[in-house]
């Protein structure tokens, strides 16, 4: 204890504890200096490349260099560093989490923090379809058209809490006390200009019924209509639920579409199902009359 420090002990202790101090002030200085060095470098460097890289690109030089000597509990990323690293991961989940083994990227948990700041609510989202219309006026008449797209699949059943209770049945404007195991995804896609985006999702206990899919379509065309899109068809799989919900729109074997607001909307089912036809194809064969052999013989055509 100190206090039991001779003066003299008590004079060398007070000497110890000012050179500890001094050295601490140096060692700062010396690393901020370093660092002050370390940006000159990183700086010139991007002087001599920044005519063959794009904005985005400098930015993440930038951040790797600066980020490079730290410990990765000491690393710091702005707001557009996570932006272009969230677009990477987005991209490709394994291949972002390879670059995290050669280069200091943010980790998926500074970016799930990002991506938490942003409220996405079940149904009609307000700022999806703002983001929509704000990338609308630089589109021309042409790039409007598009299709809405929509499916749902199954999901494990699960009840939390997230600030709220989350897990139950969530039609954006109503939820209920069923558990959800069903998610319902409404996207729309460009015709001439390769674009598309998520607009809408529900939560639903069991397939989605058929007068609930009517509802939910007409209010996401609607959305659409007034961010300004031109919906000329959708598309969708042939469930049961699906057809008959196009069925009750309006849309017939005869007439494959039905009218929404003065508009014309095609019923597309999806092309890739198709395959399920050639498997049958391929499993049986087909017979048939034929007119250039008597009608009473059958035509067995095979794949």
């Amino acid at each position: 204890m100190v206090s039991q420090f001779t003066p003299r002990e008590k004079l060398l202790y007070d000497r110890i504890r000012k050179k500890e101090s001094a050295l601490c002030k140096l060692r700062r200085k010396c690393r901020q200096n370093l660092e002050f060095v370390s940006d000159v470098q990183v700086n010139t460097v991007m002087e001599d490349i920044s005519t063959s890289l794009n904005a985005e690109g400098i930015r993440l030089l930038k951040g790797i260099f600066r980020n490079n000597k730290r410990k990765p509990k000491g690393r710091r990323w702005n707001f557009e560093d996570k932006m272009l690293a969230l677009s990477l991961l987005k991209c490709s989940p394994k291949s972002y989490s390879f670059l995290r083994l050669l280069l200091p990227f943010p980790s998926r948990r500074t970016l799930q923090s990002v991506l938490s700041t942003v409220h996405f609510a079940a149904g009609i989202n307000a700022h999806v379809f703002g983001a929509l219309q704000h990338s609308m006026q630089k589109m021309s008449d042409r790039d409007r058209y598009c299709c809405l797209l929509f499916d749902e699949m199954s999901i494990r059943e699960n009840v939390r809490f997230n600030q709220k209770l989350e897990g139950y049945e969530d039609y954006g404007t109503e939820r209920t006390c069923n558990v959800a195991n069903h998610a319902l995804l409404f996207m729309v896609r460009g015709l001439h200009r390769k674009w598309k985006q998520p607009v809408a999702y529900y939560f639903i206990r069991g397939s989605t019924k058929a007068g609930l899919l009517m509802k939910f379509l007409k209010e996401v065309l609607g959305a659409c209509q007034n961010a300004g899109l031109h919906v000329v068809a959708t598309v969708c799989d042939m469930g049961a639920n699906n057809v008959s919900a196009l069925q009750m729109l309006g849309a017939t074997r005869q007439k494959p579409f039905f009218e929404f607001q003065n508009q014309e909307i095609v019923t597309v089912y999806d092309p890739p199902h198709l395959k399920c036809t050639r498997n049958l194809f391929r499993k049986y064969d087909v017979q048939f009359k034929s007119e250039l052999v008597h009608n009473q013989l059958l035509v067995t055509a095979k794949w």
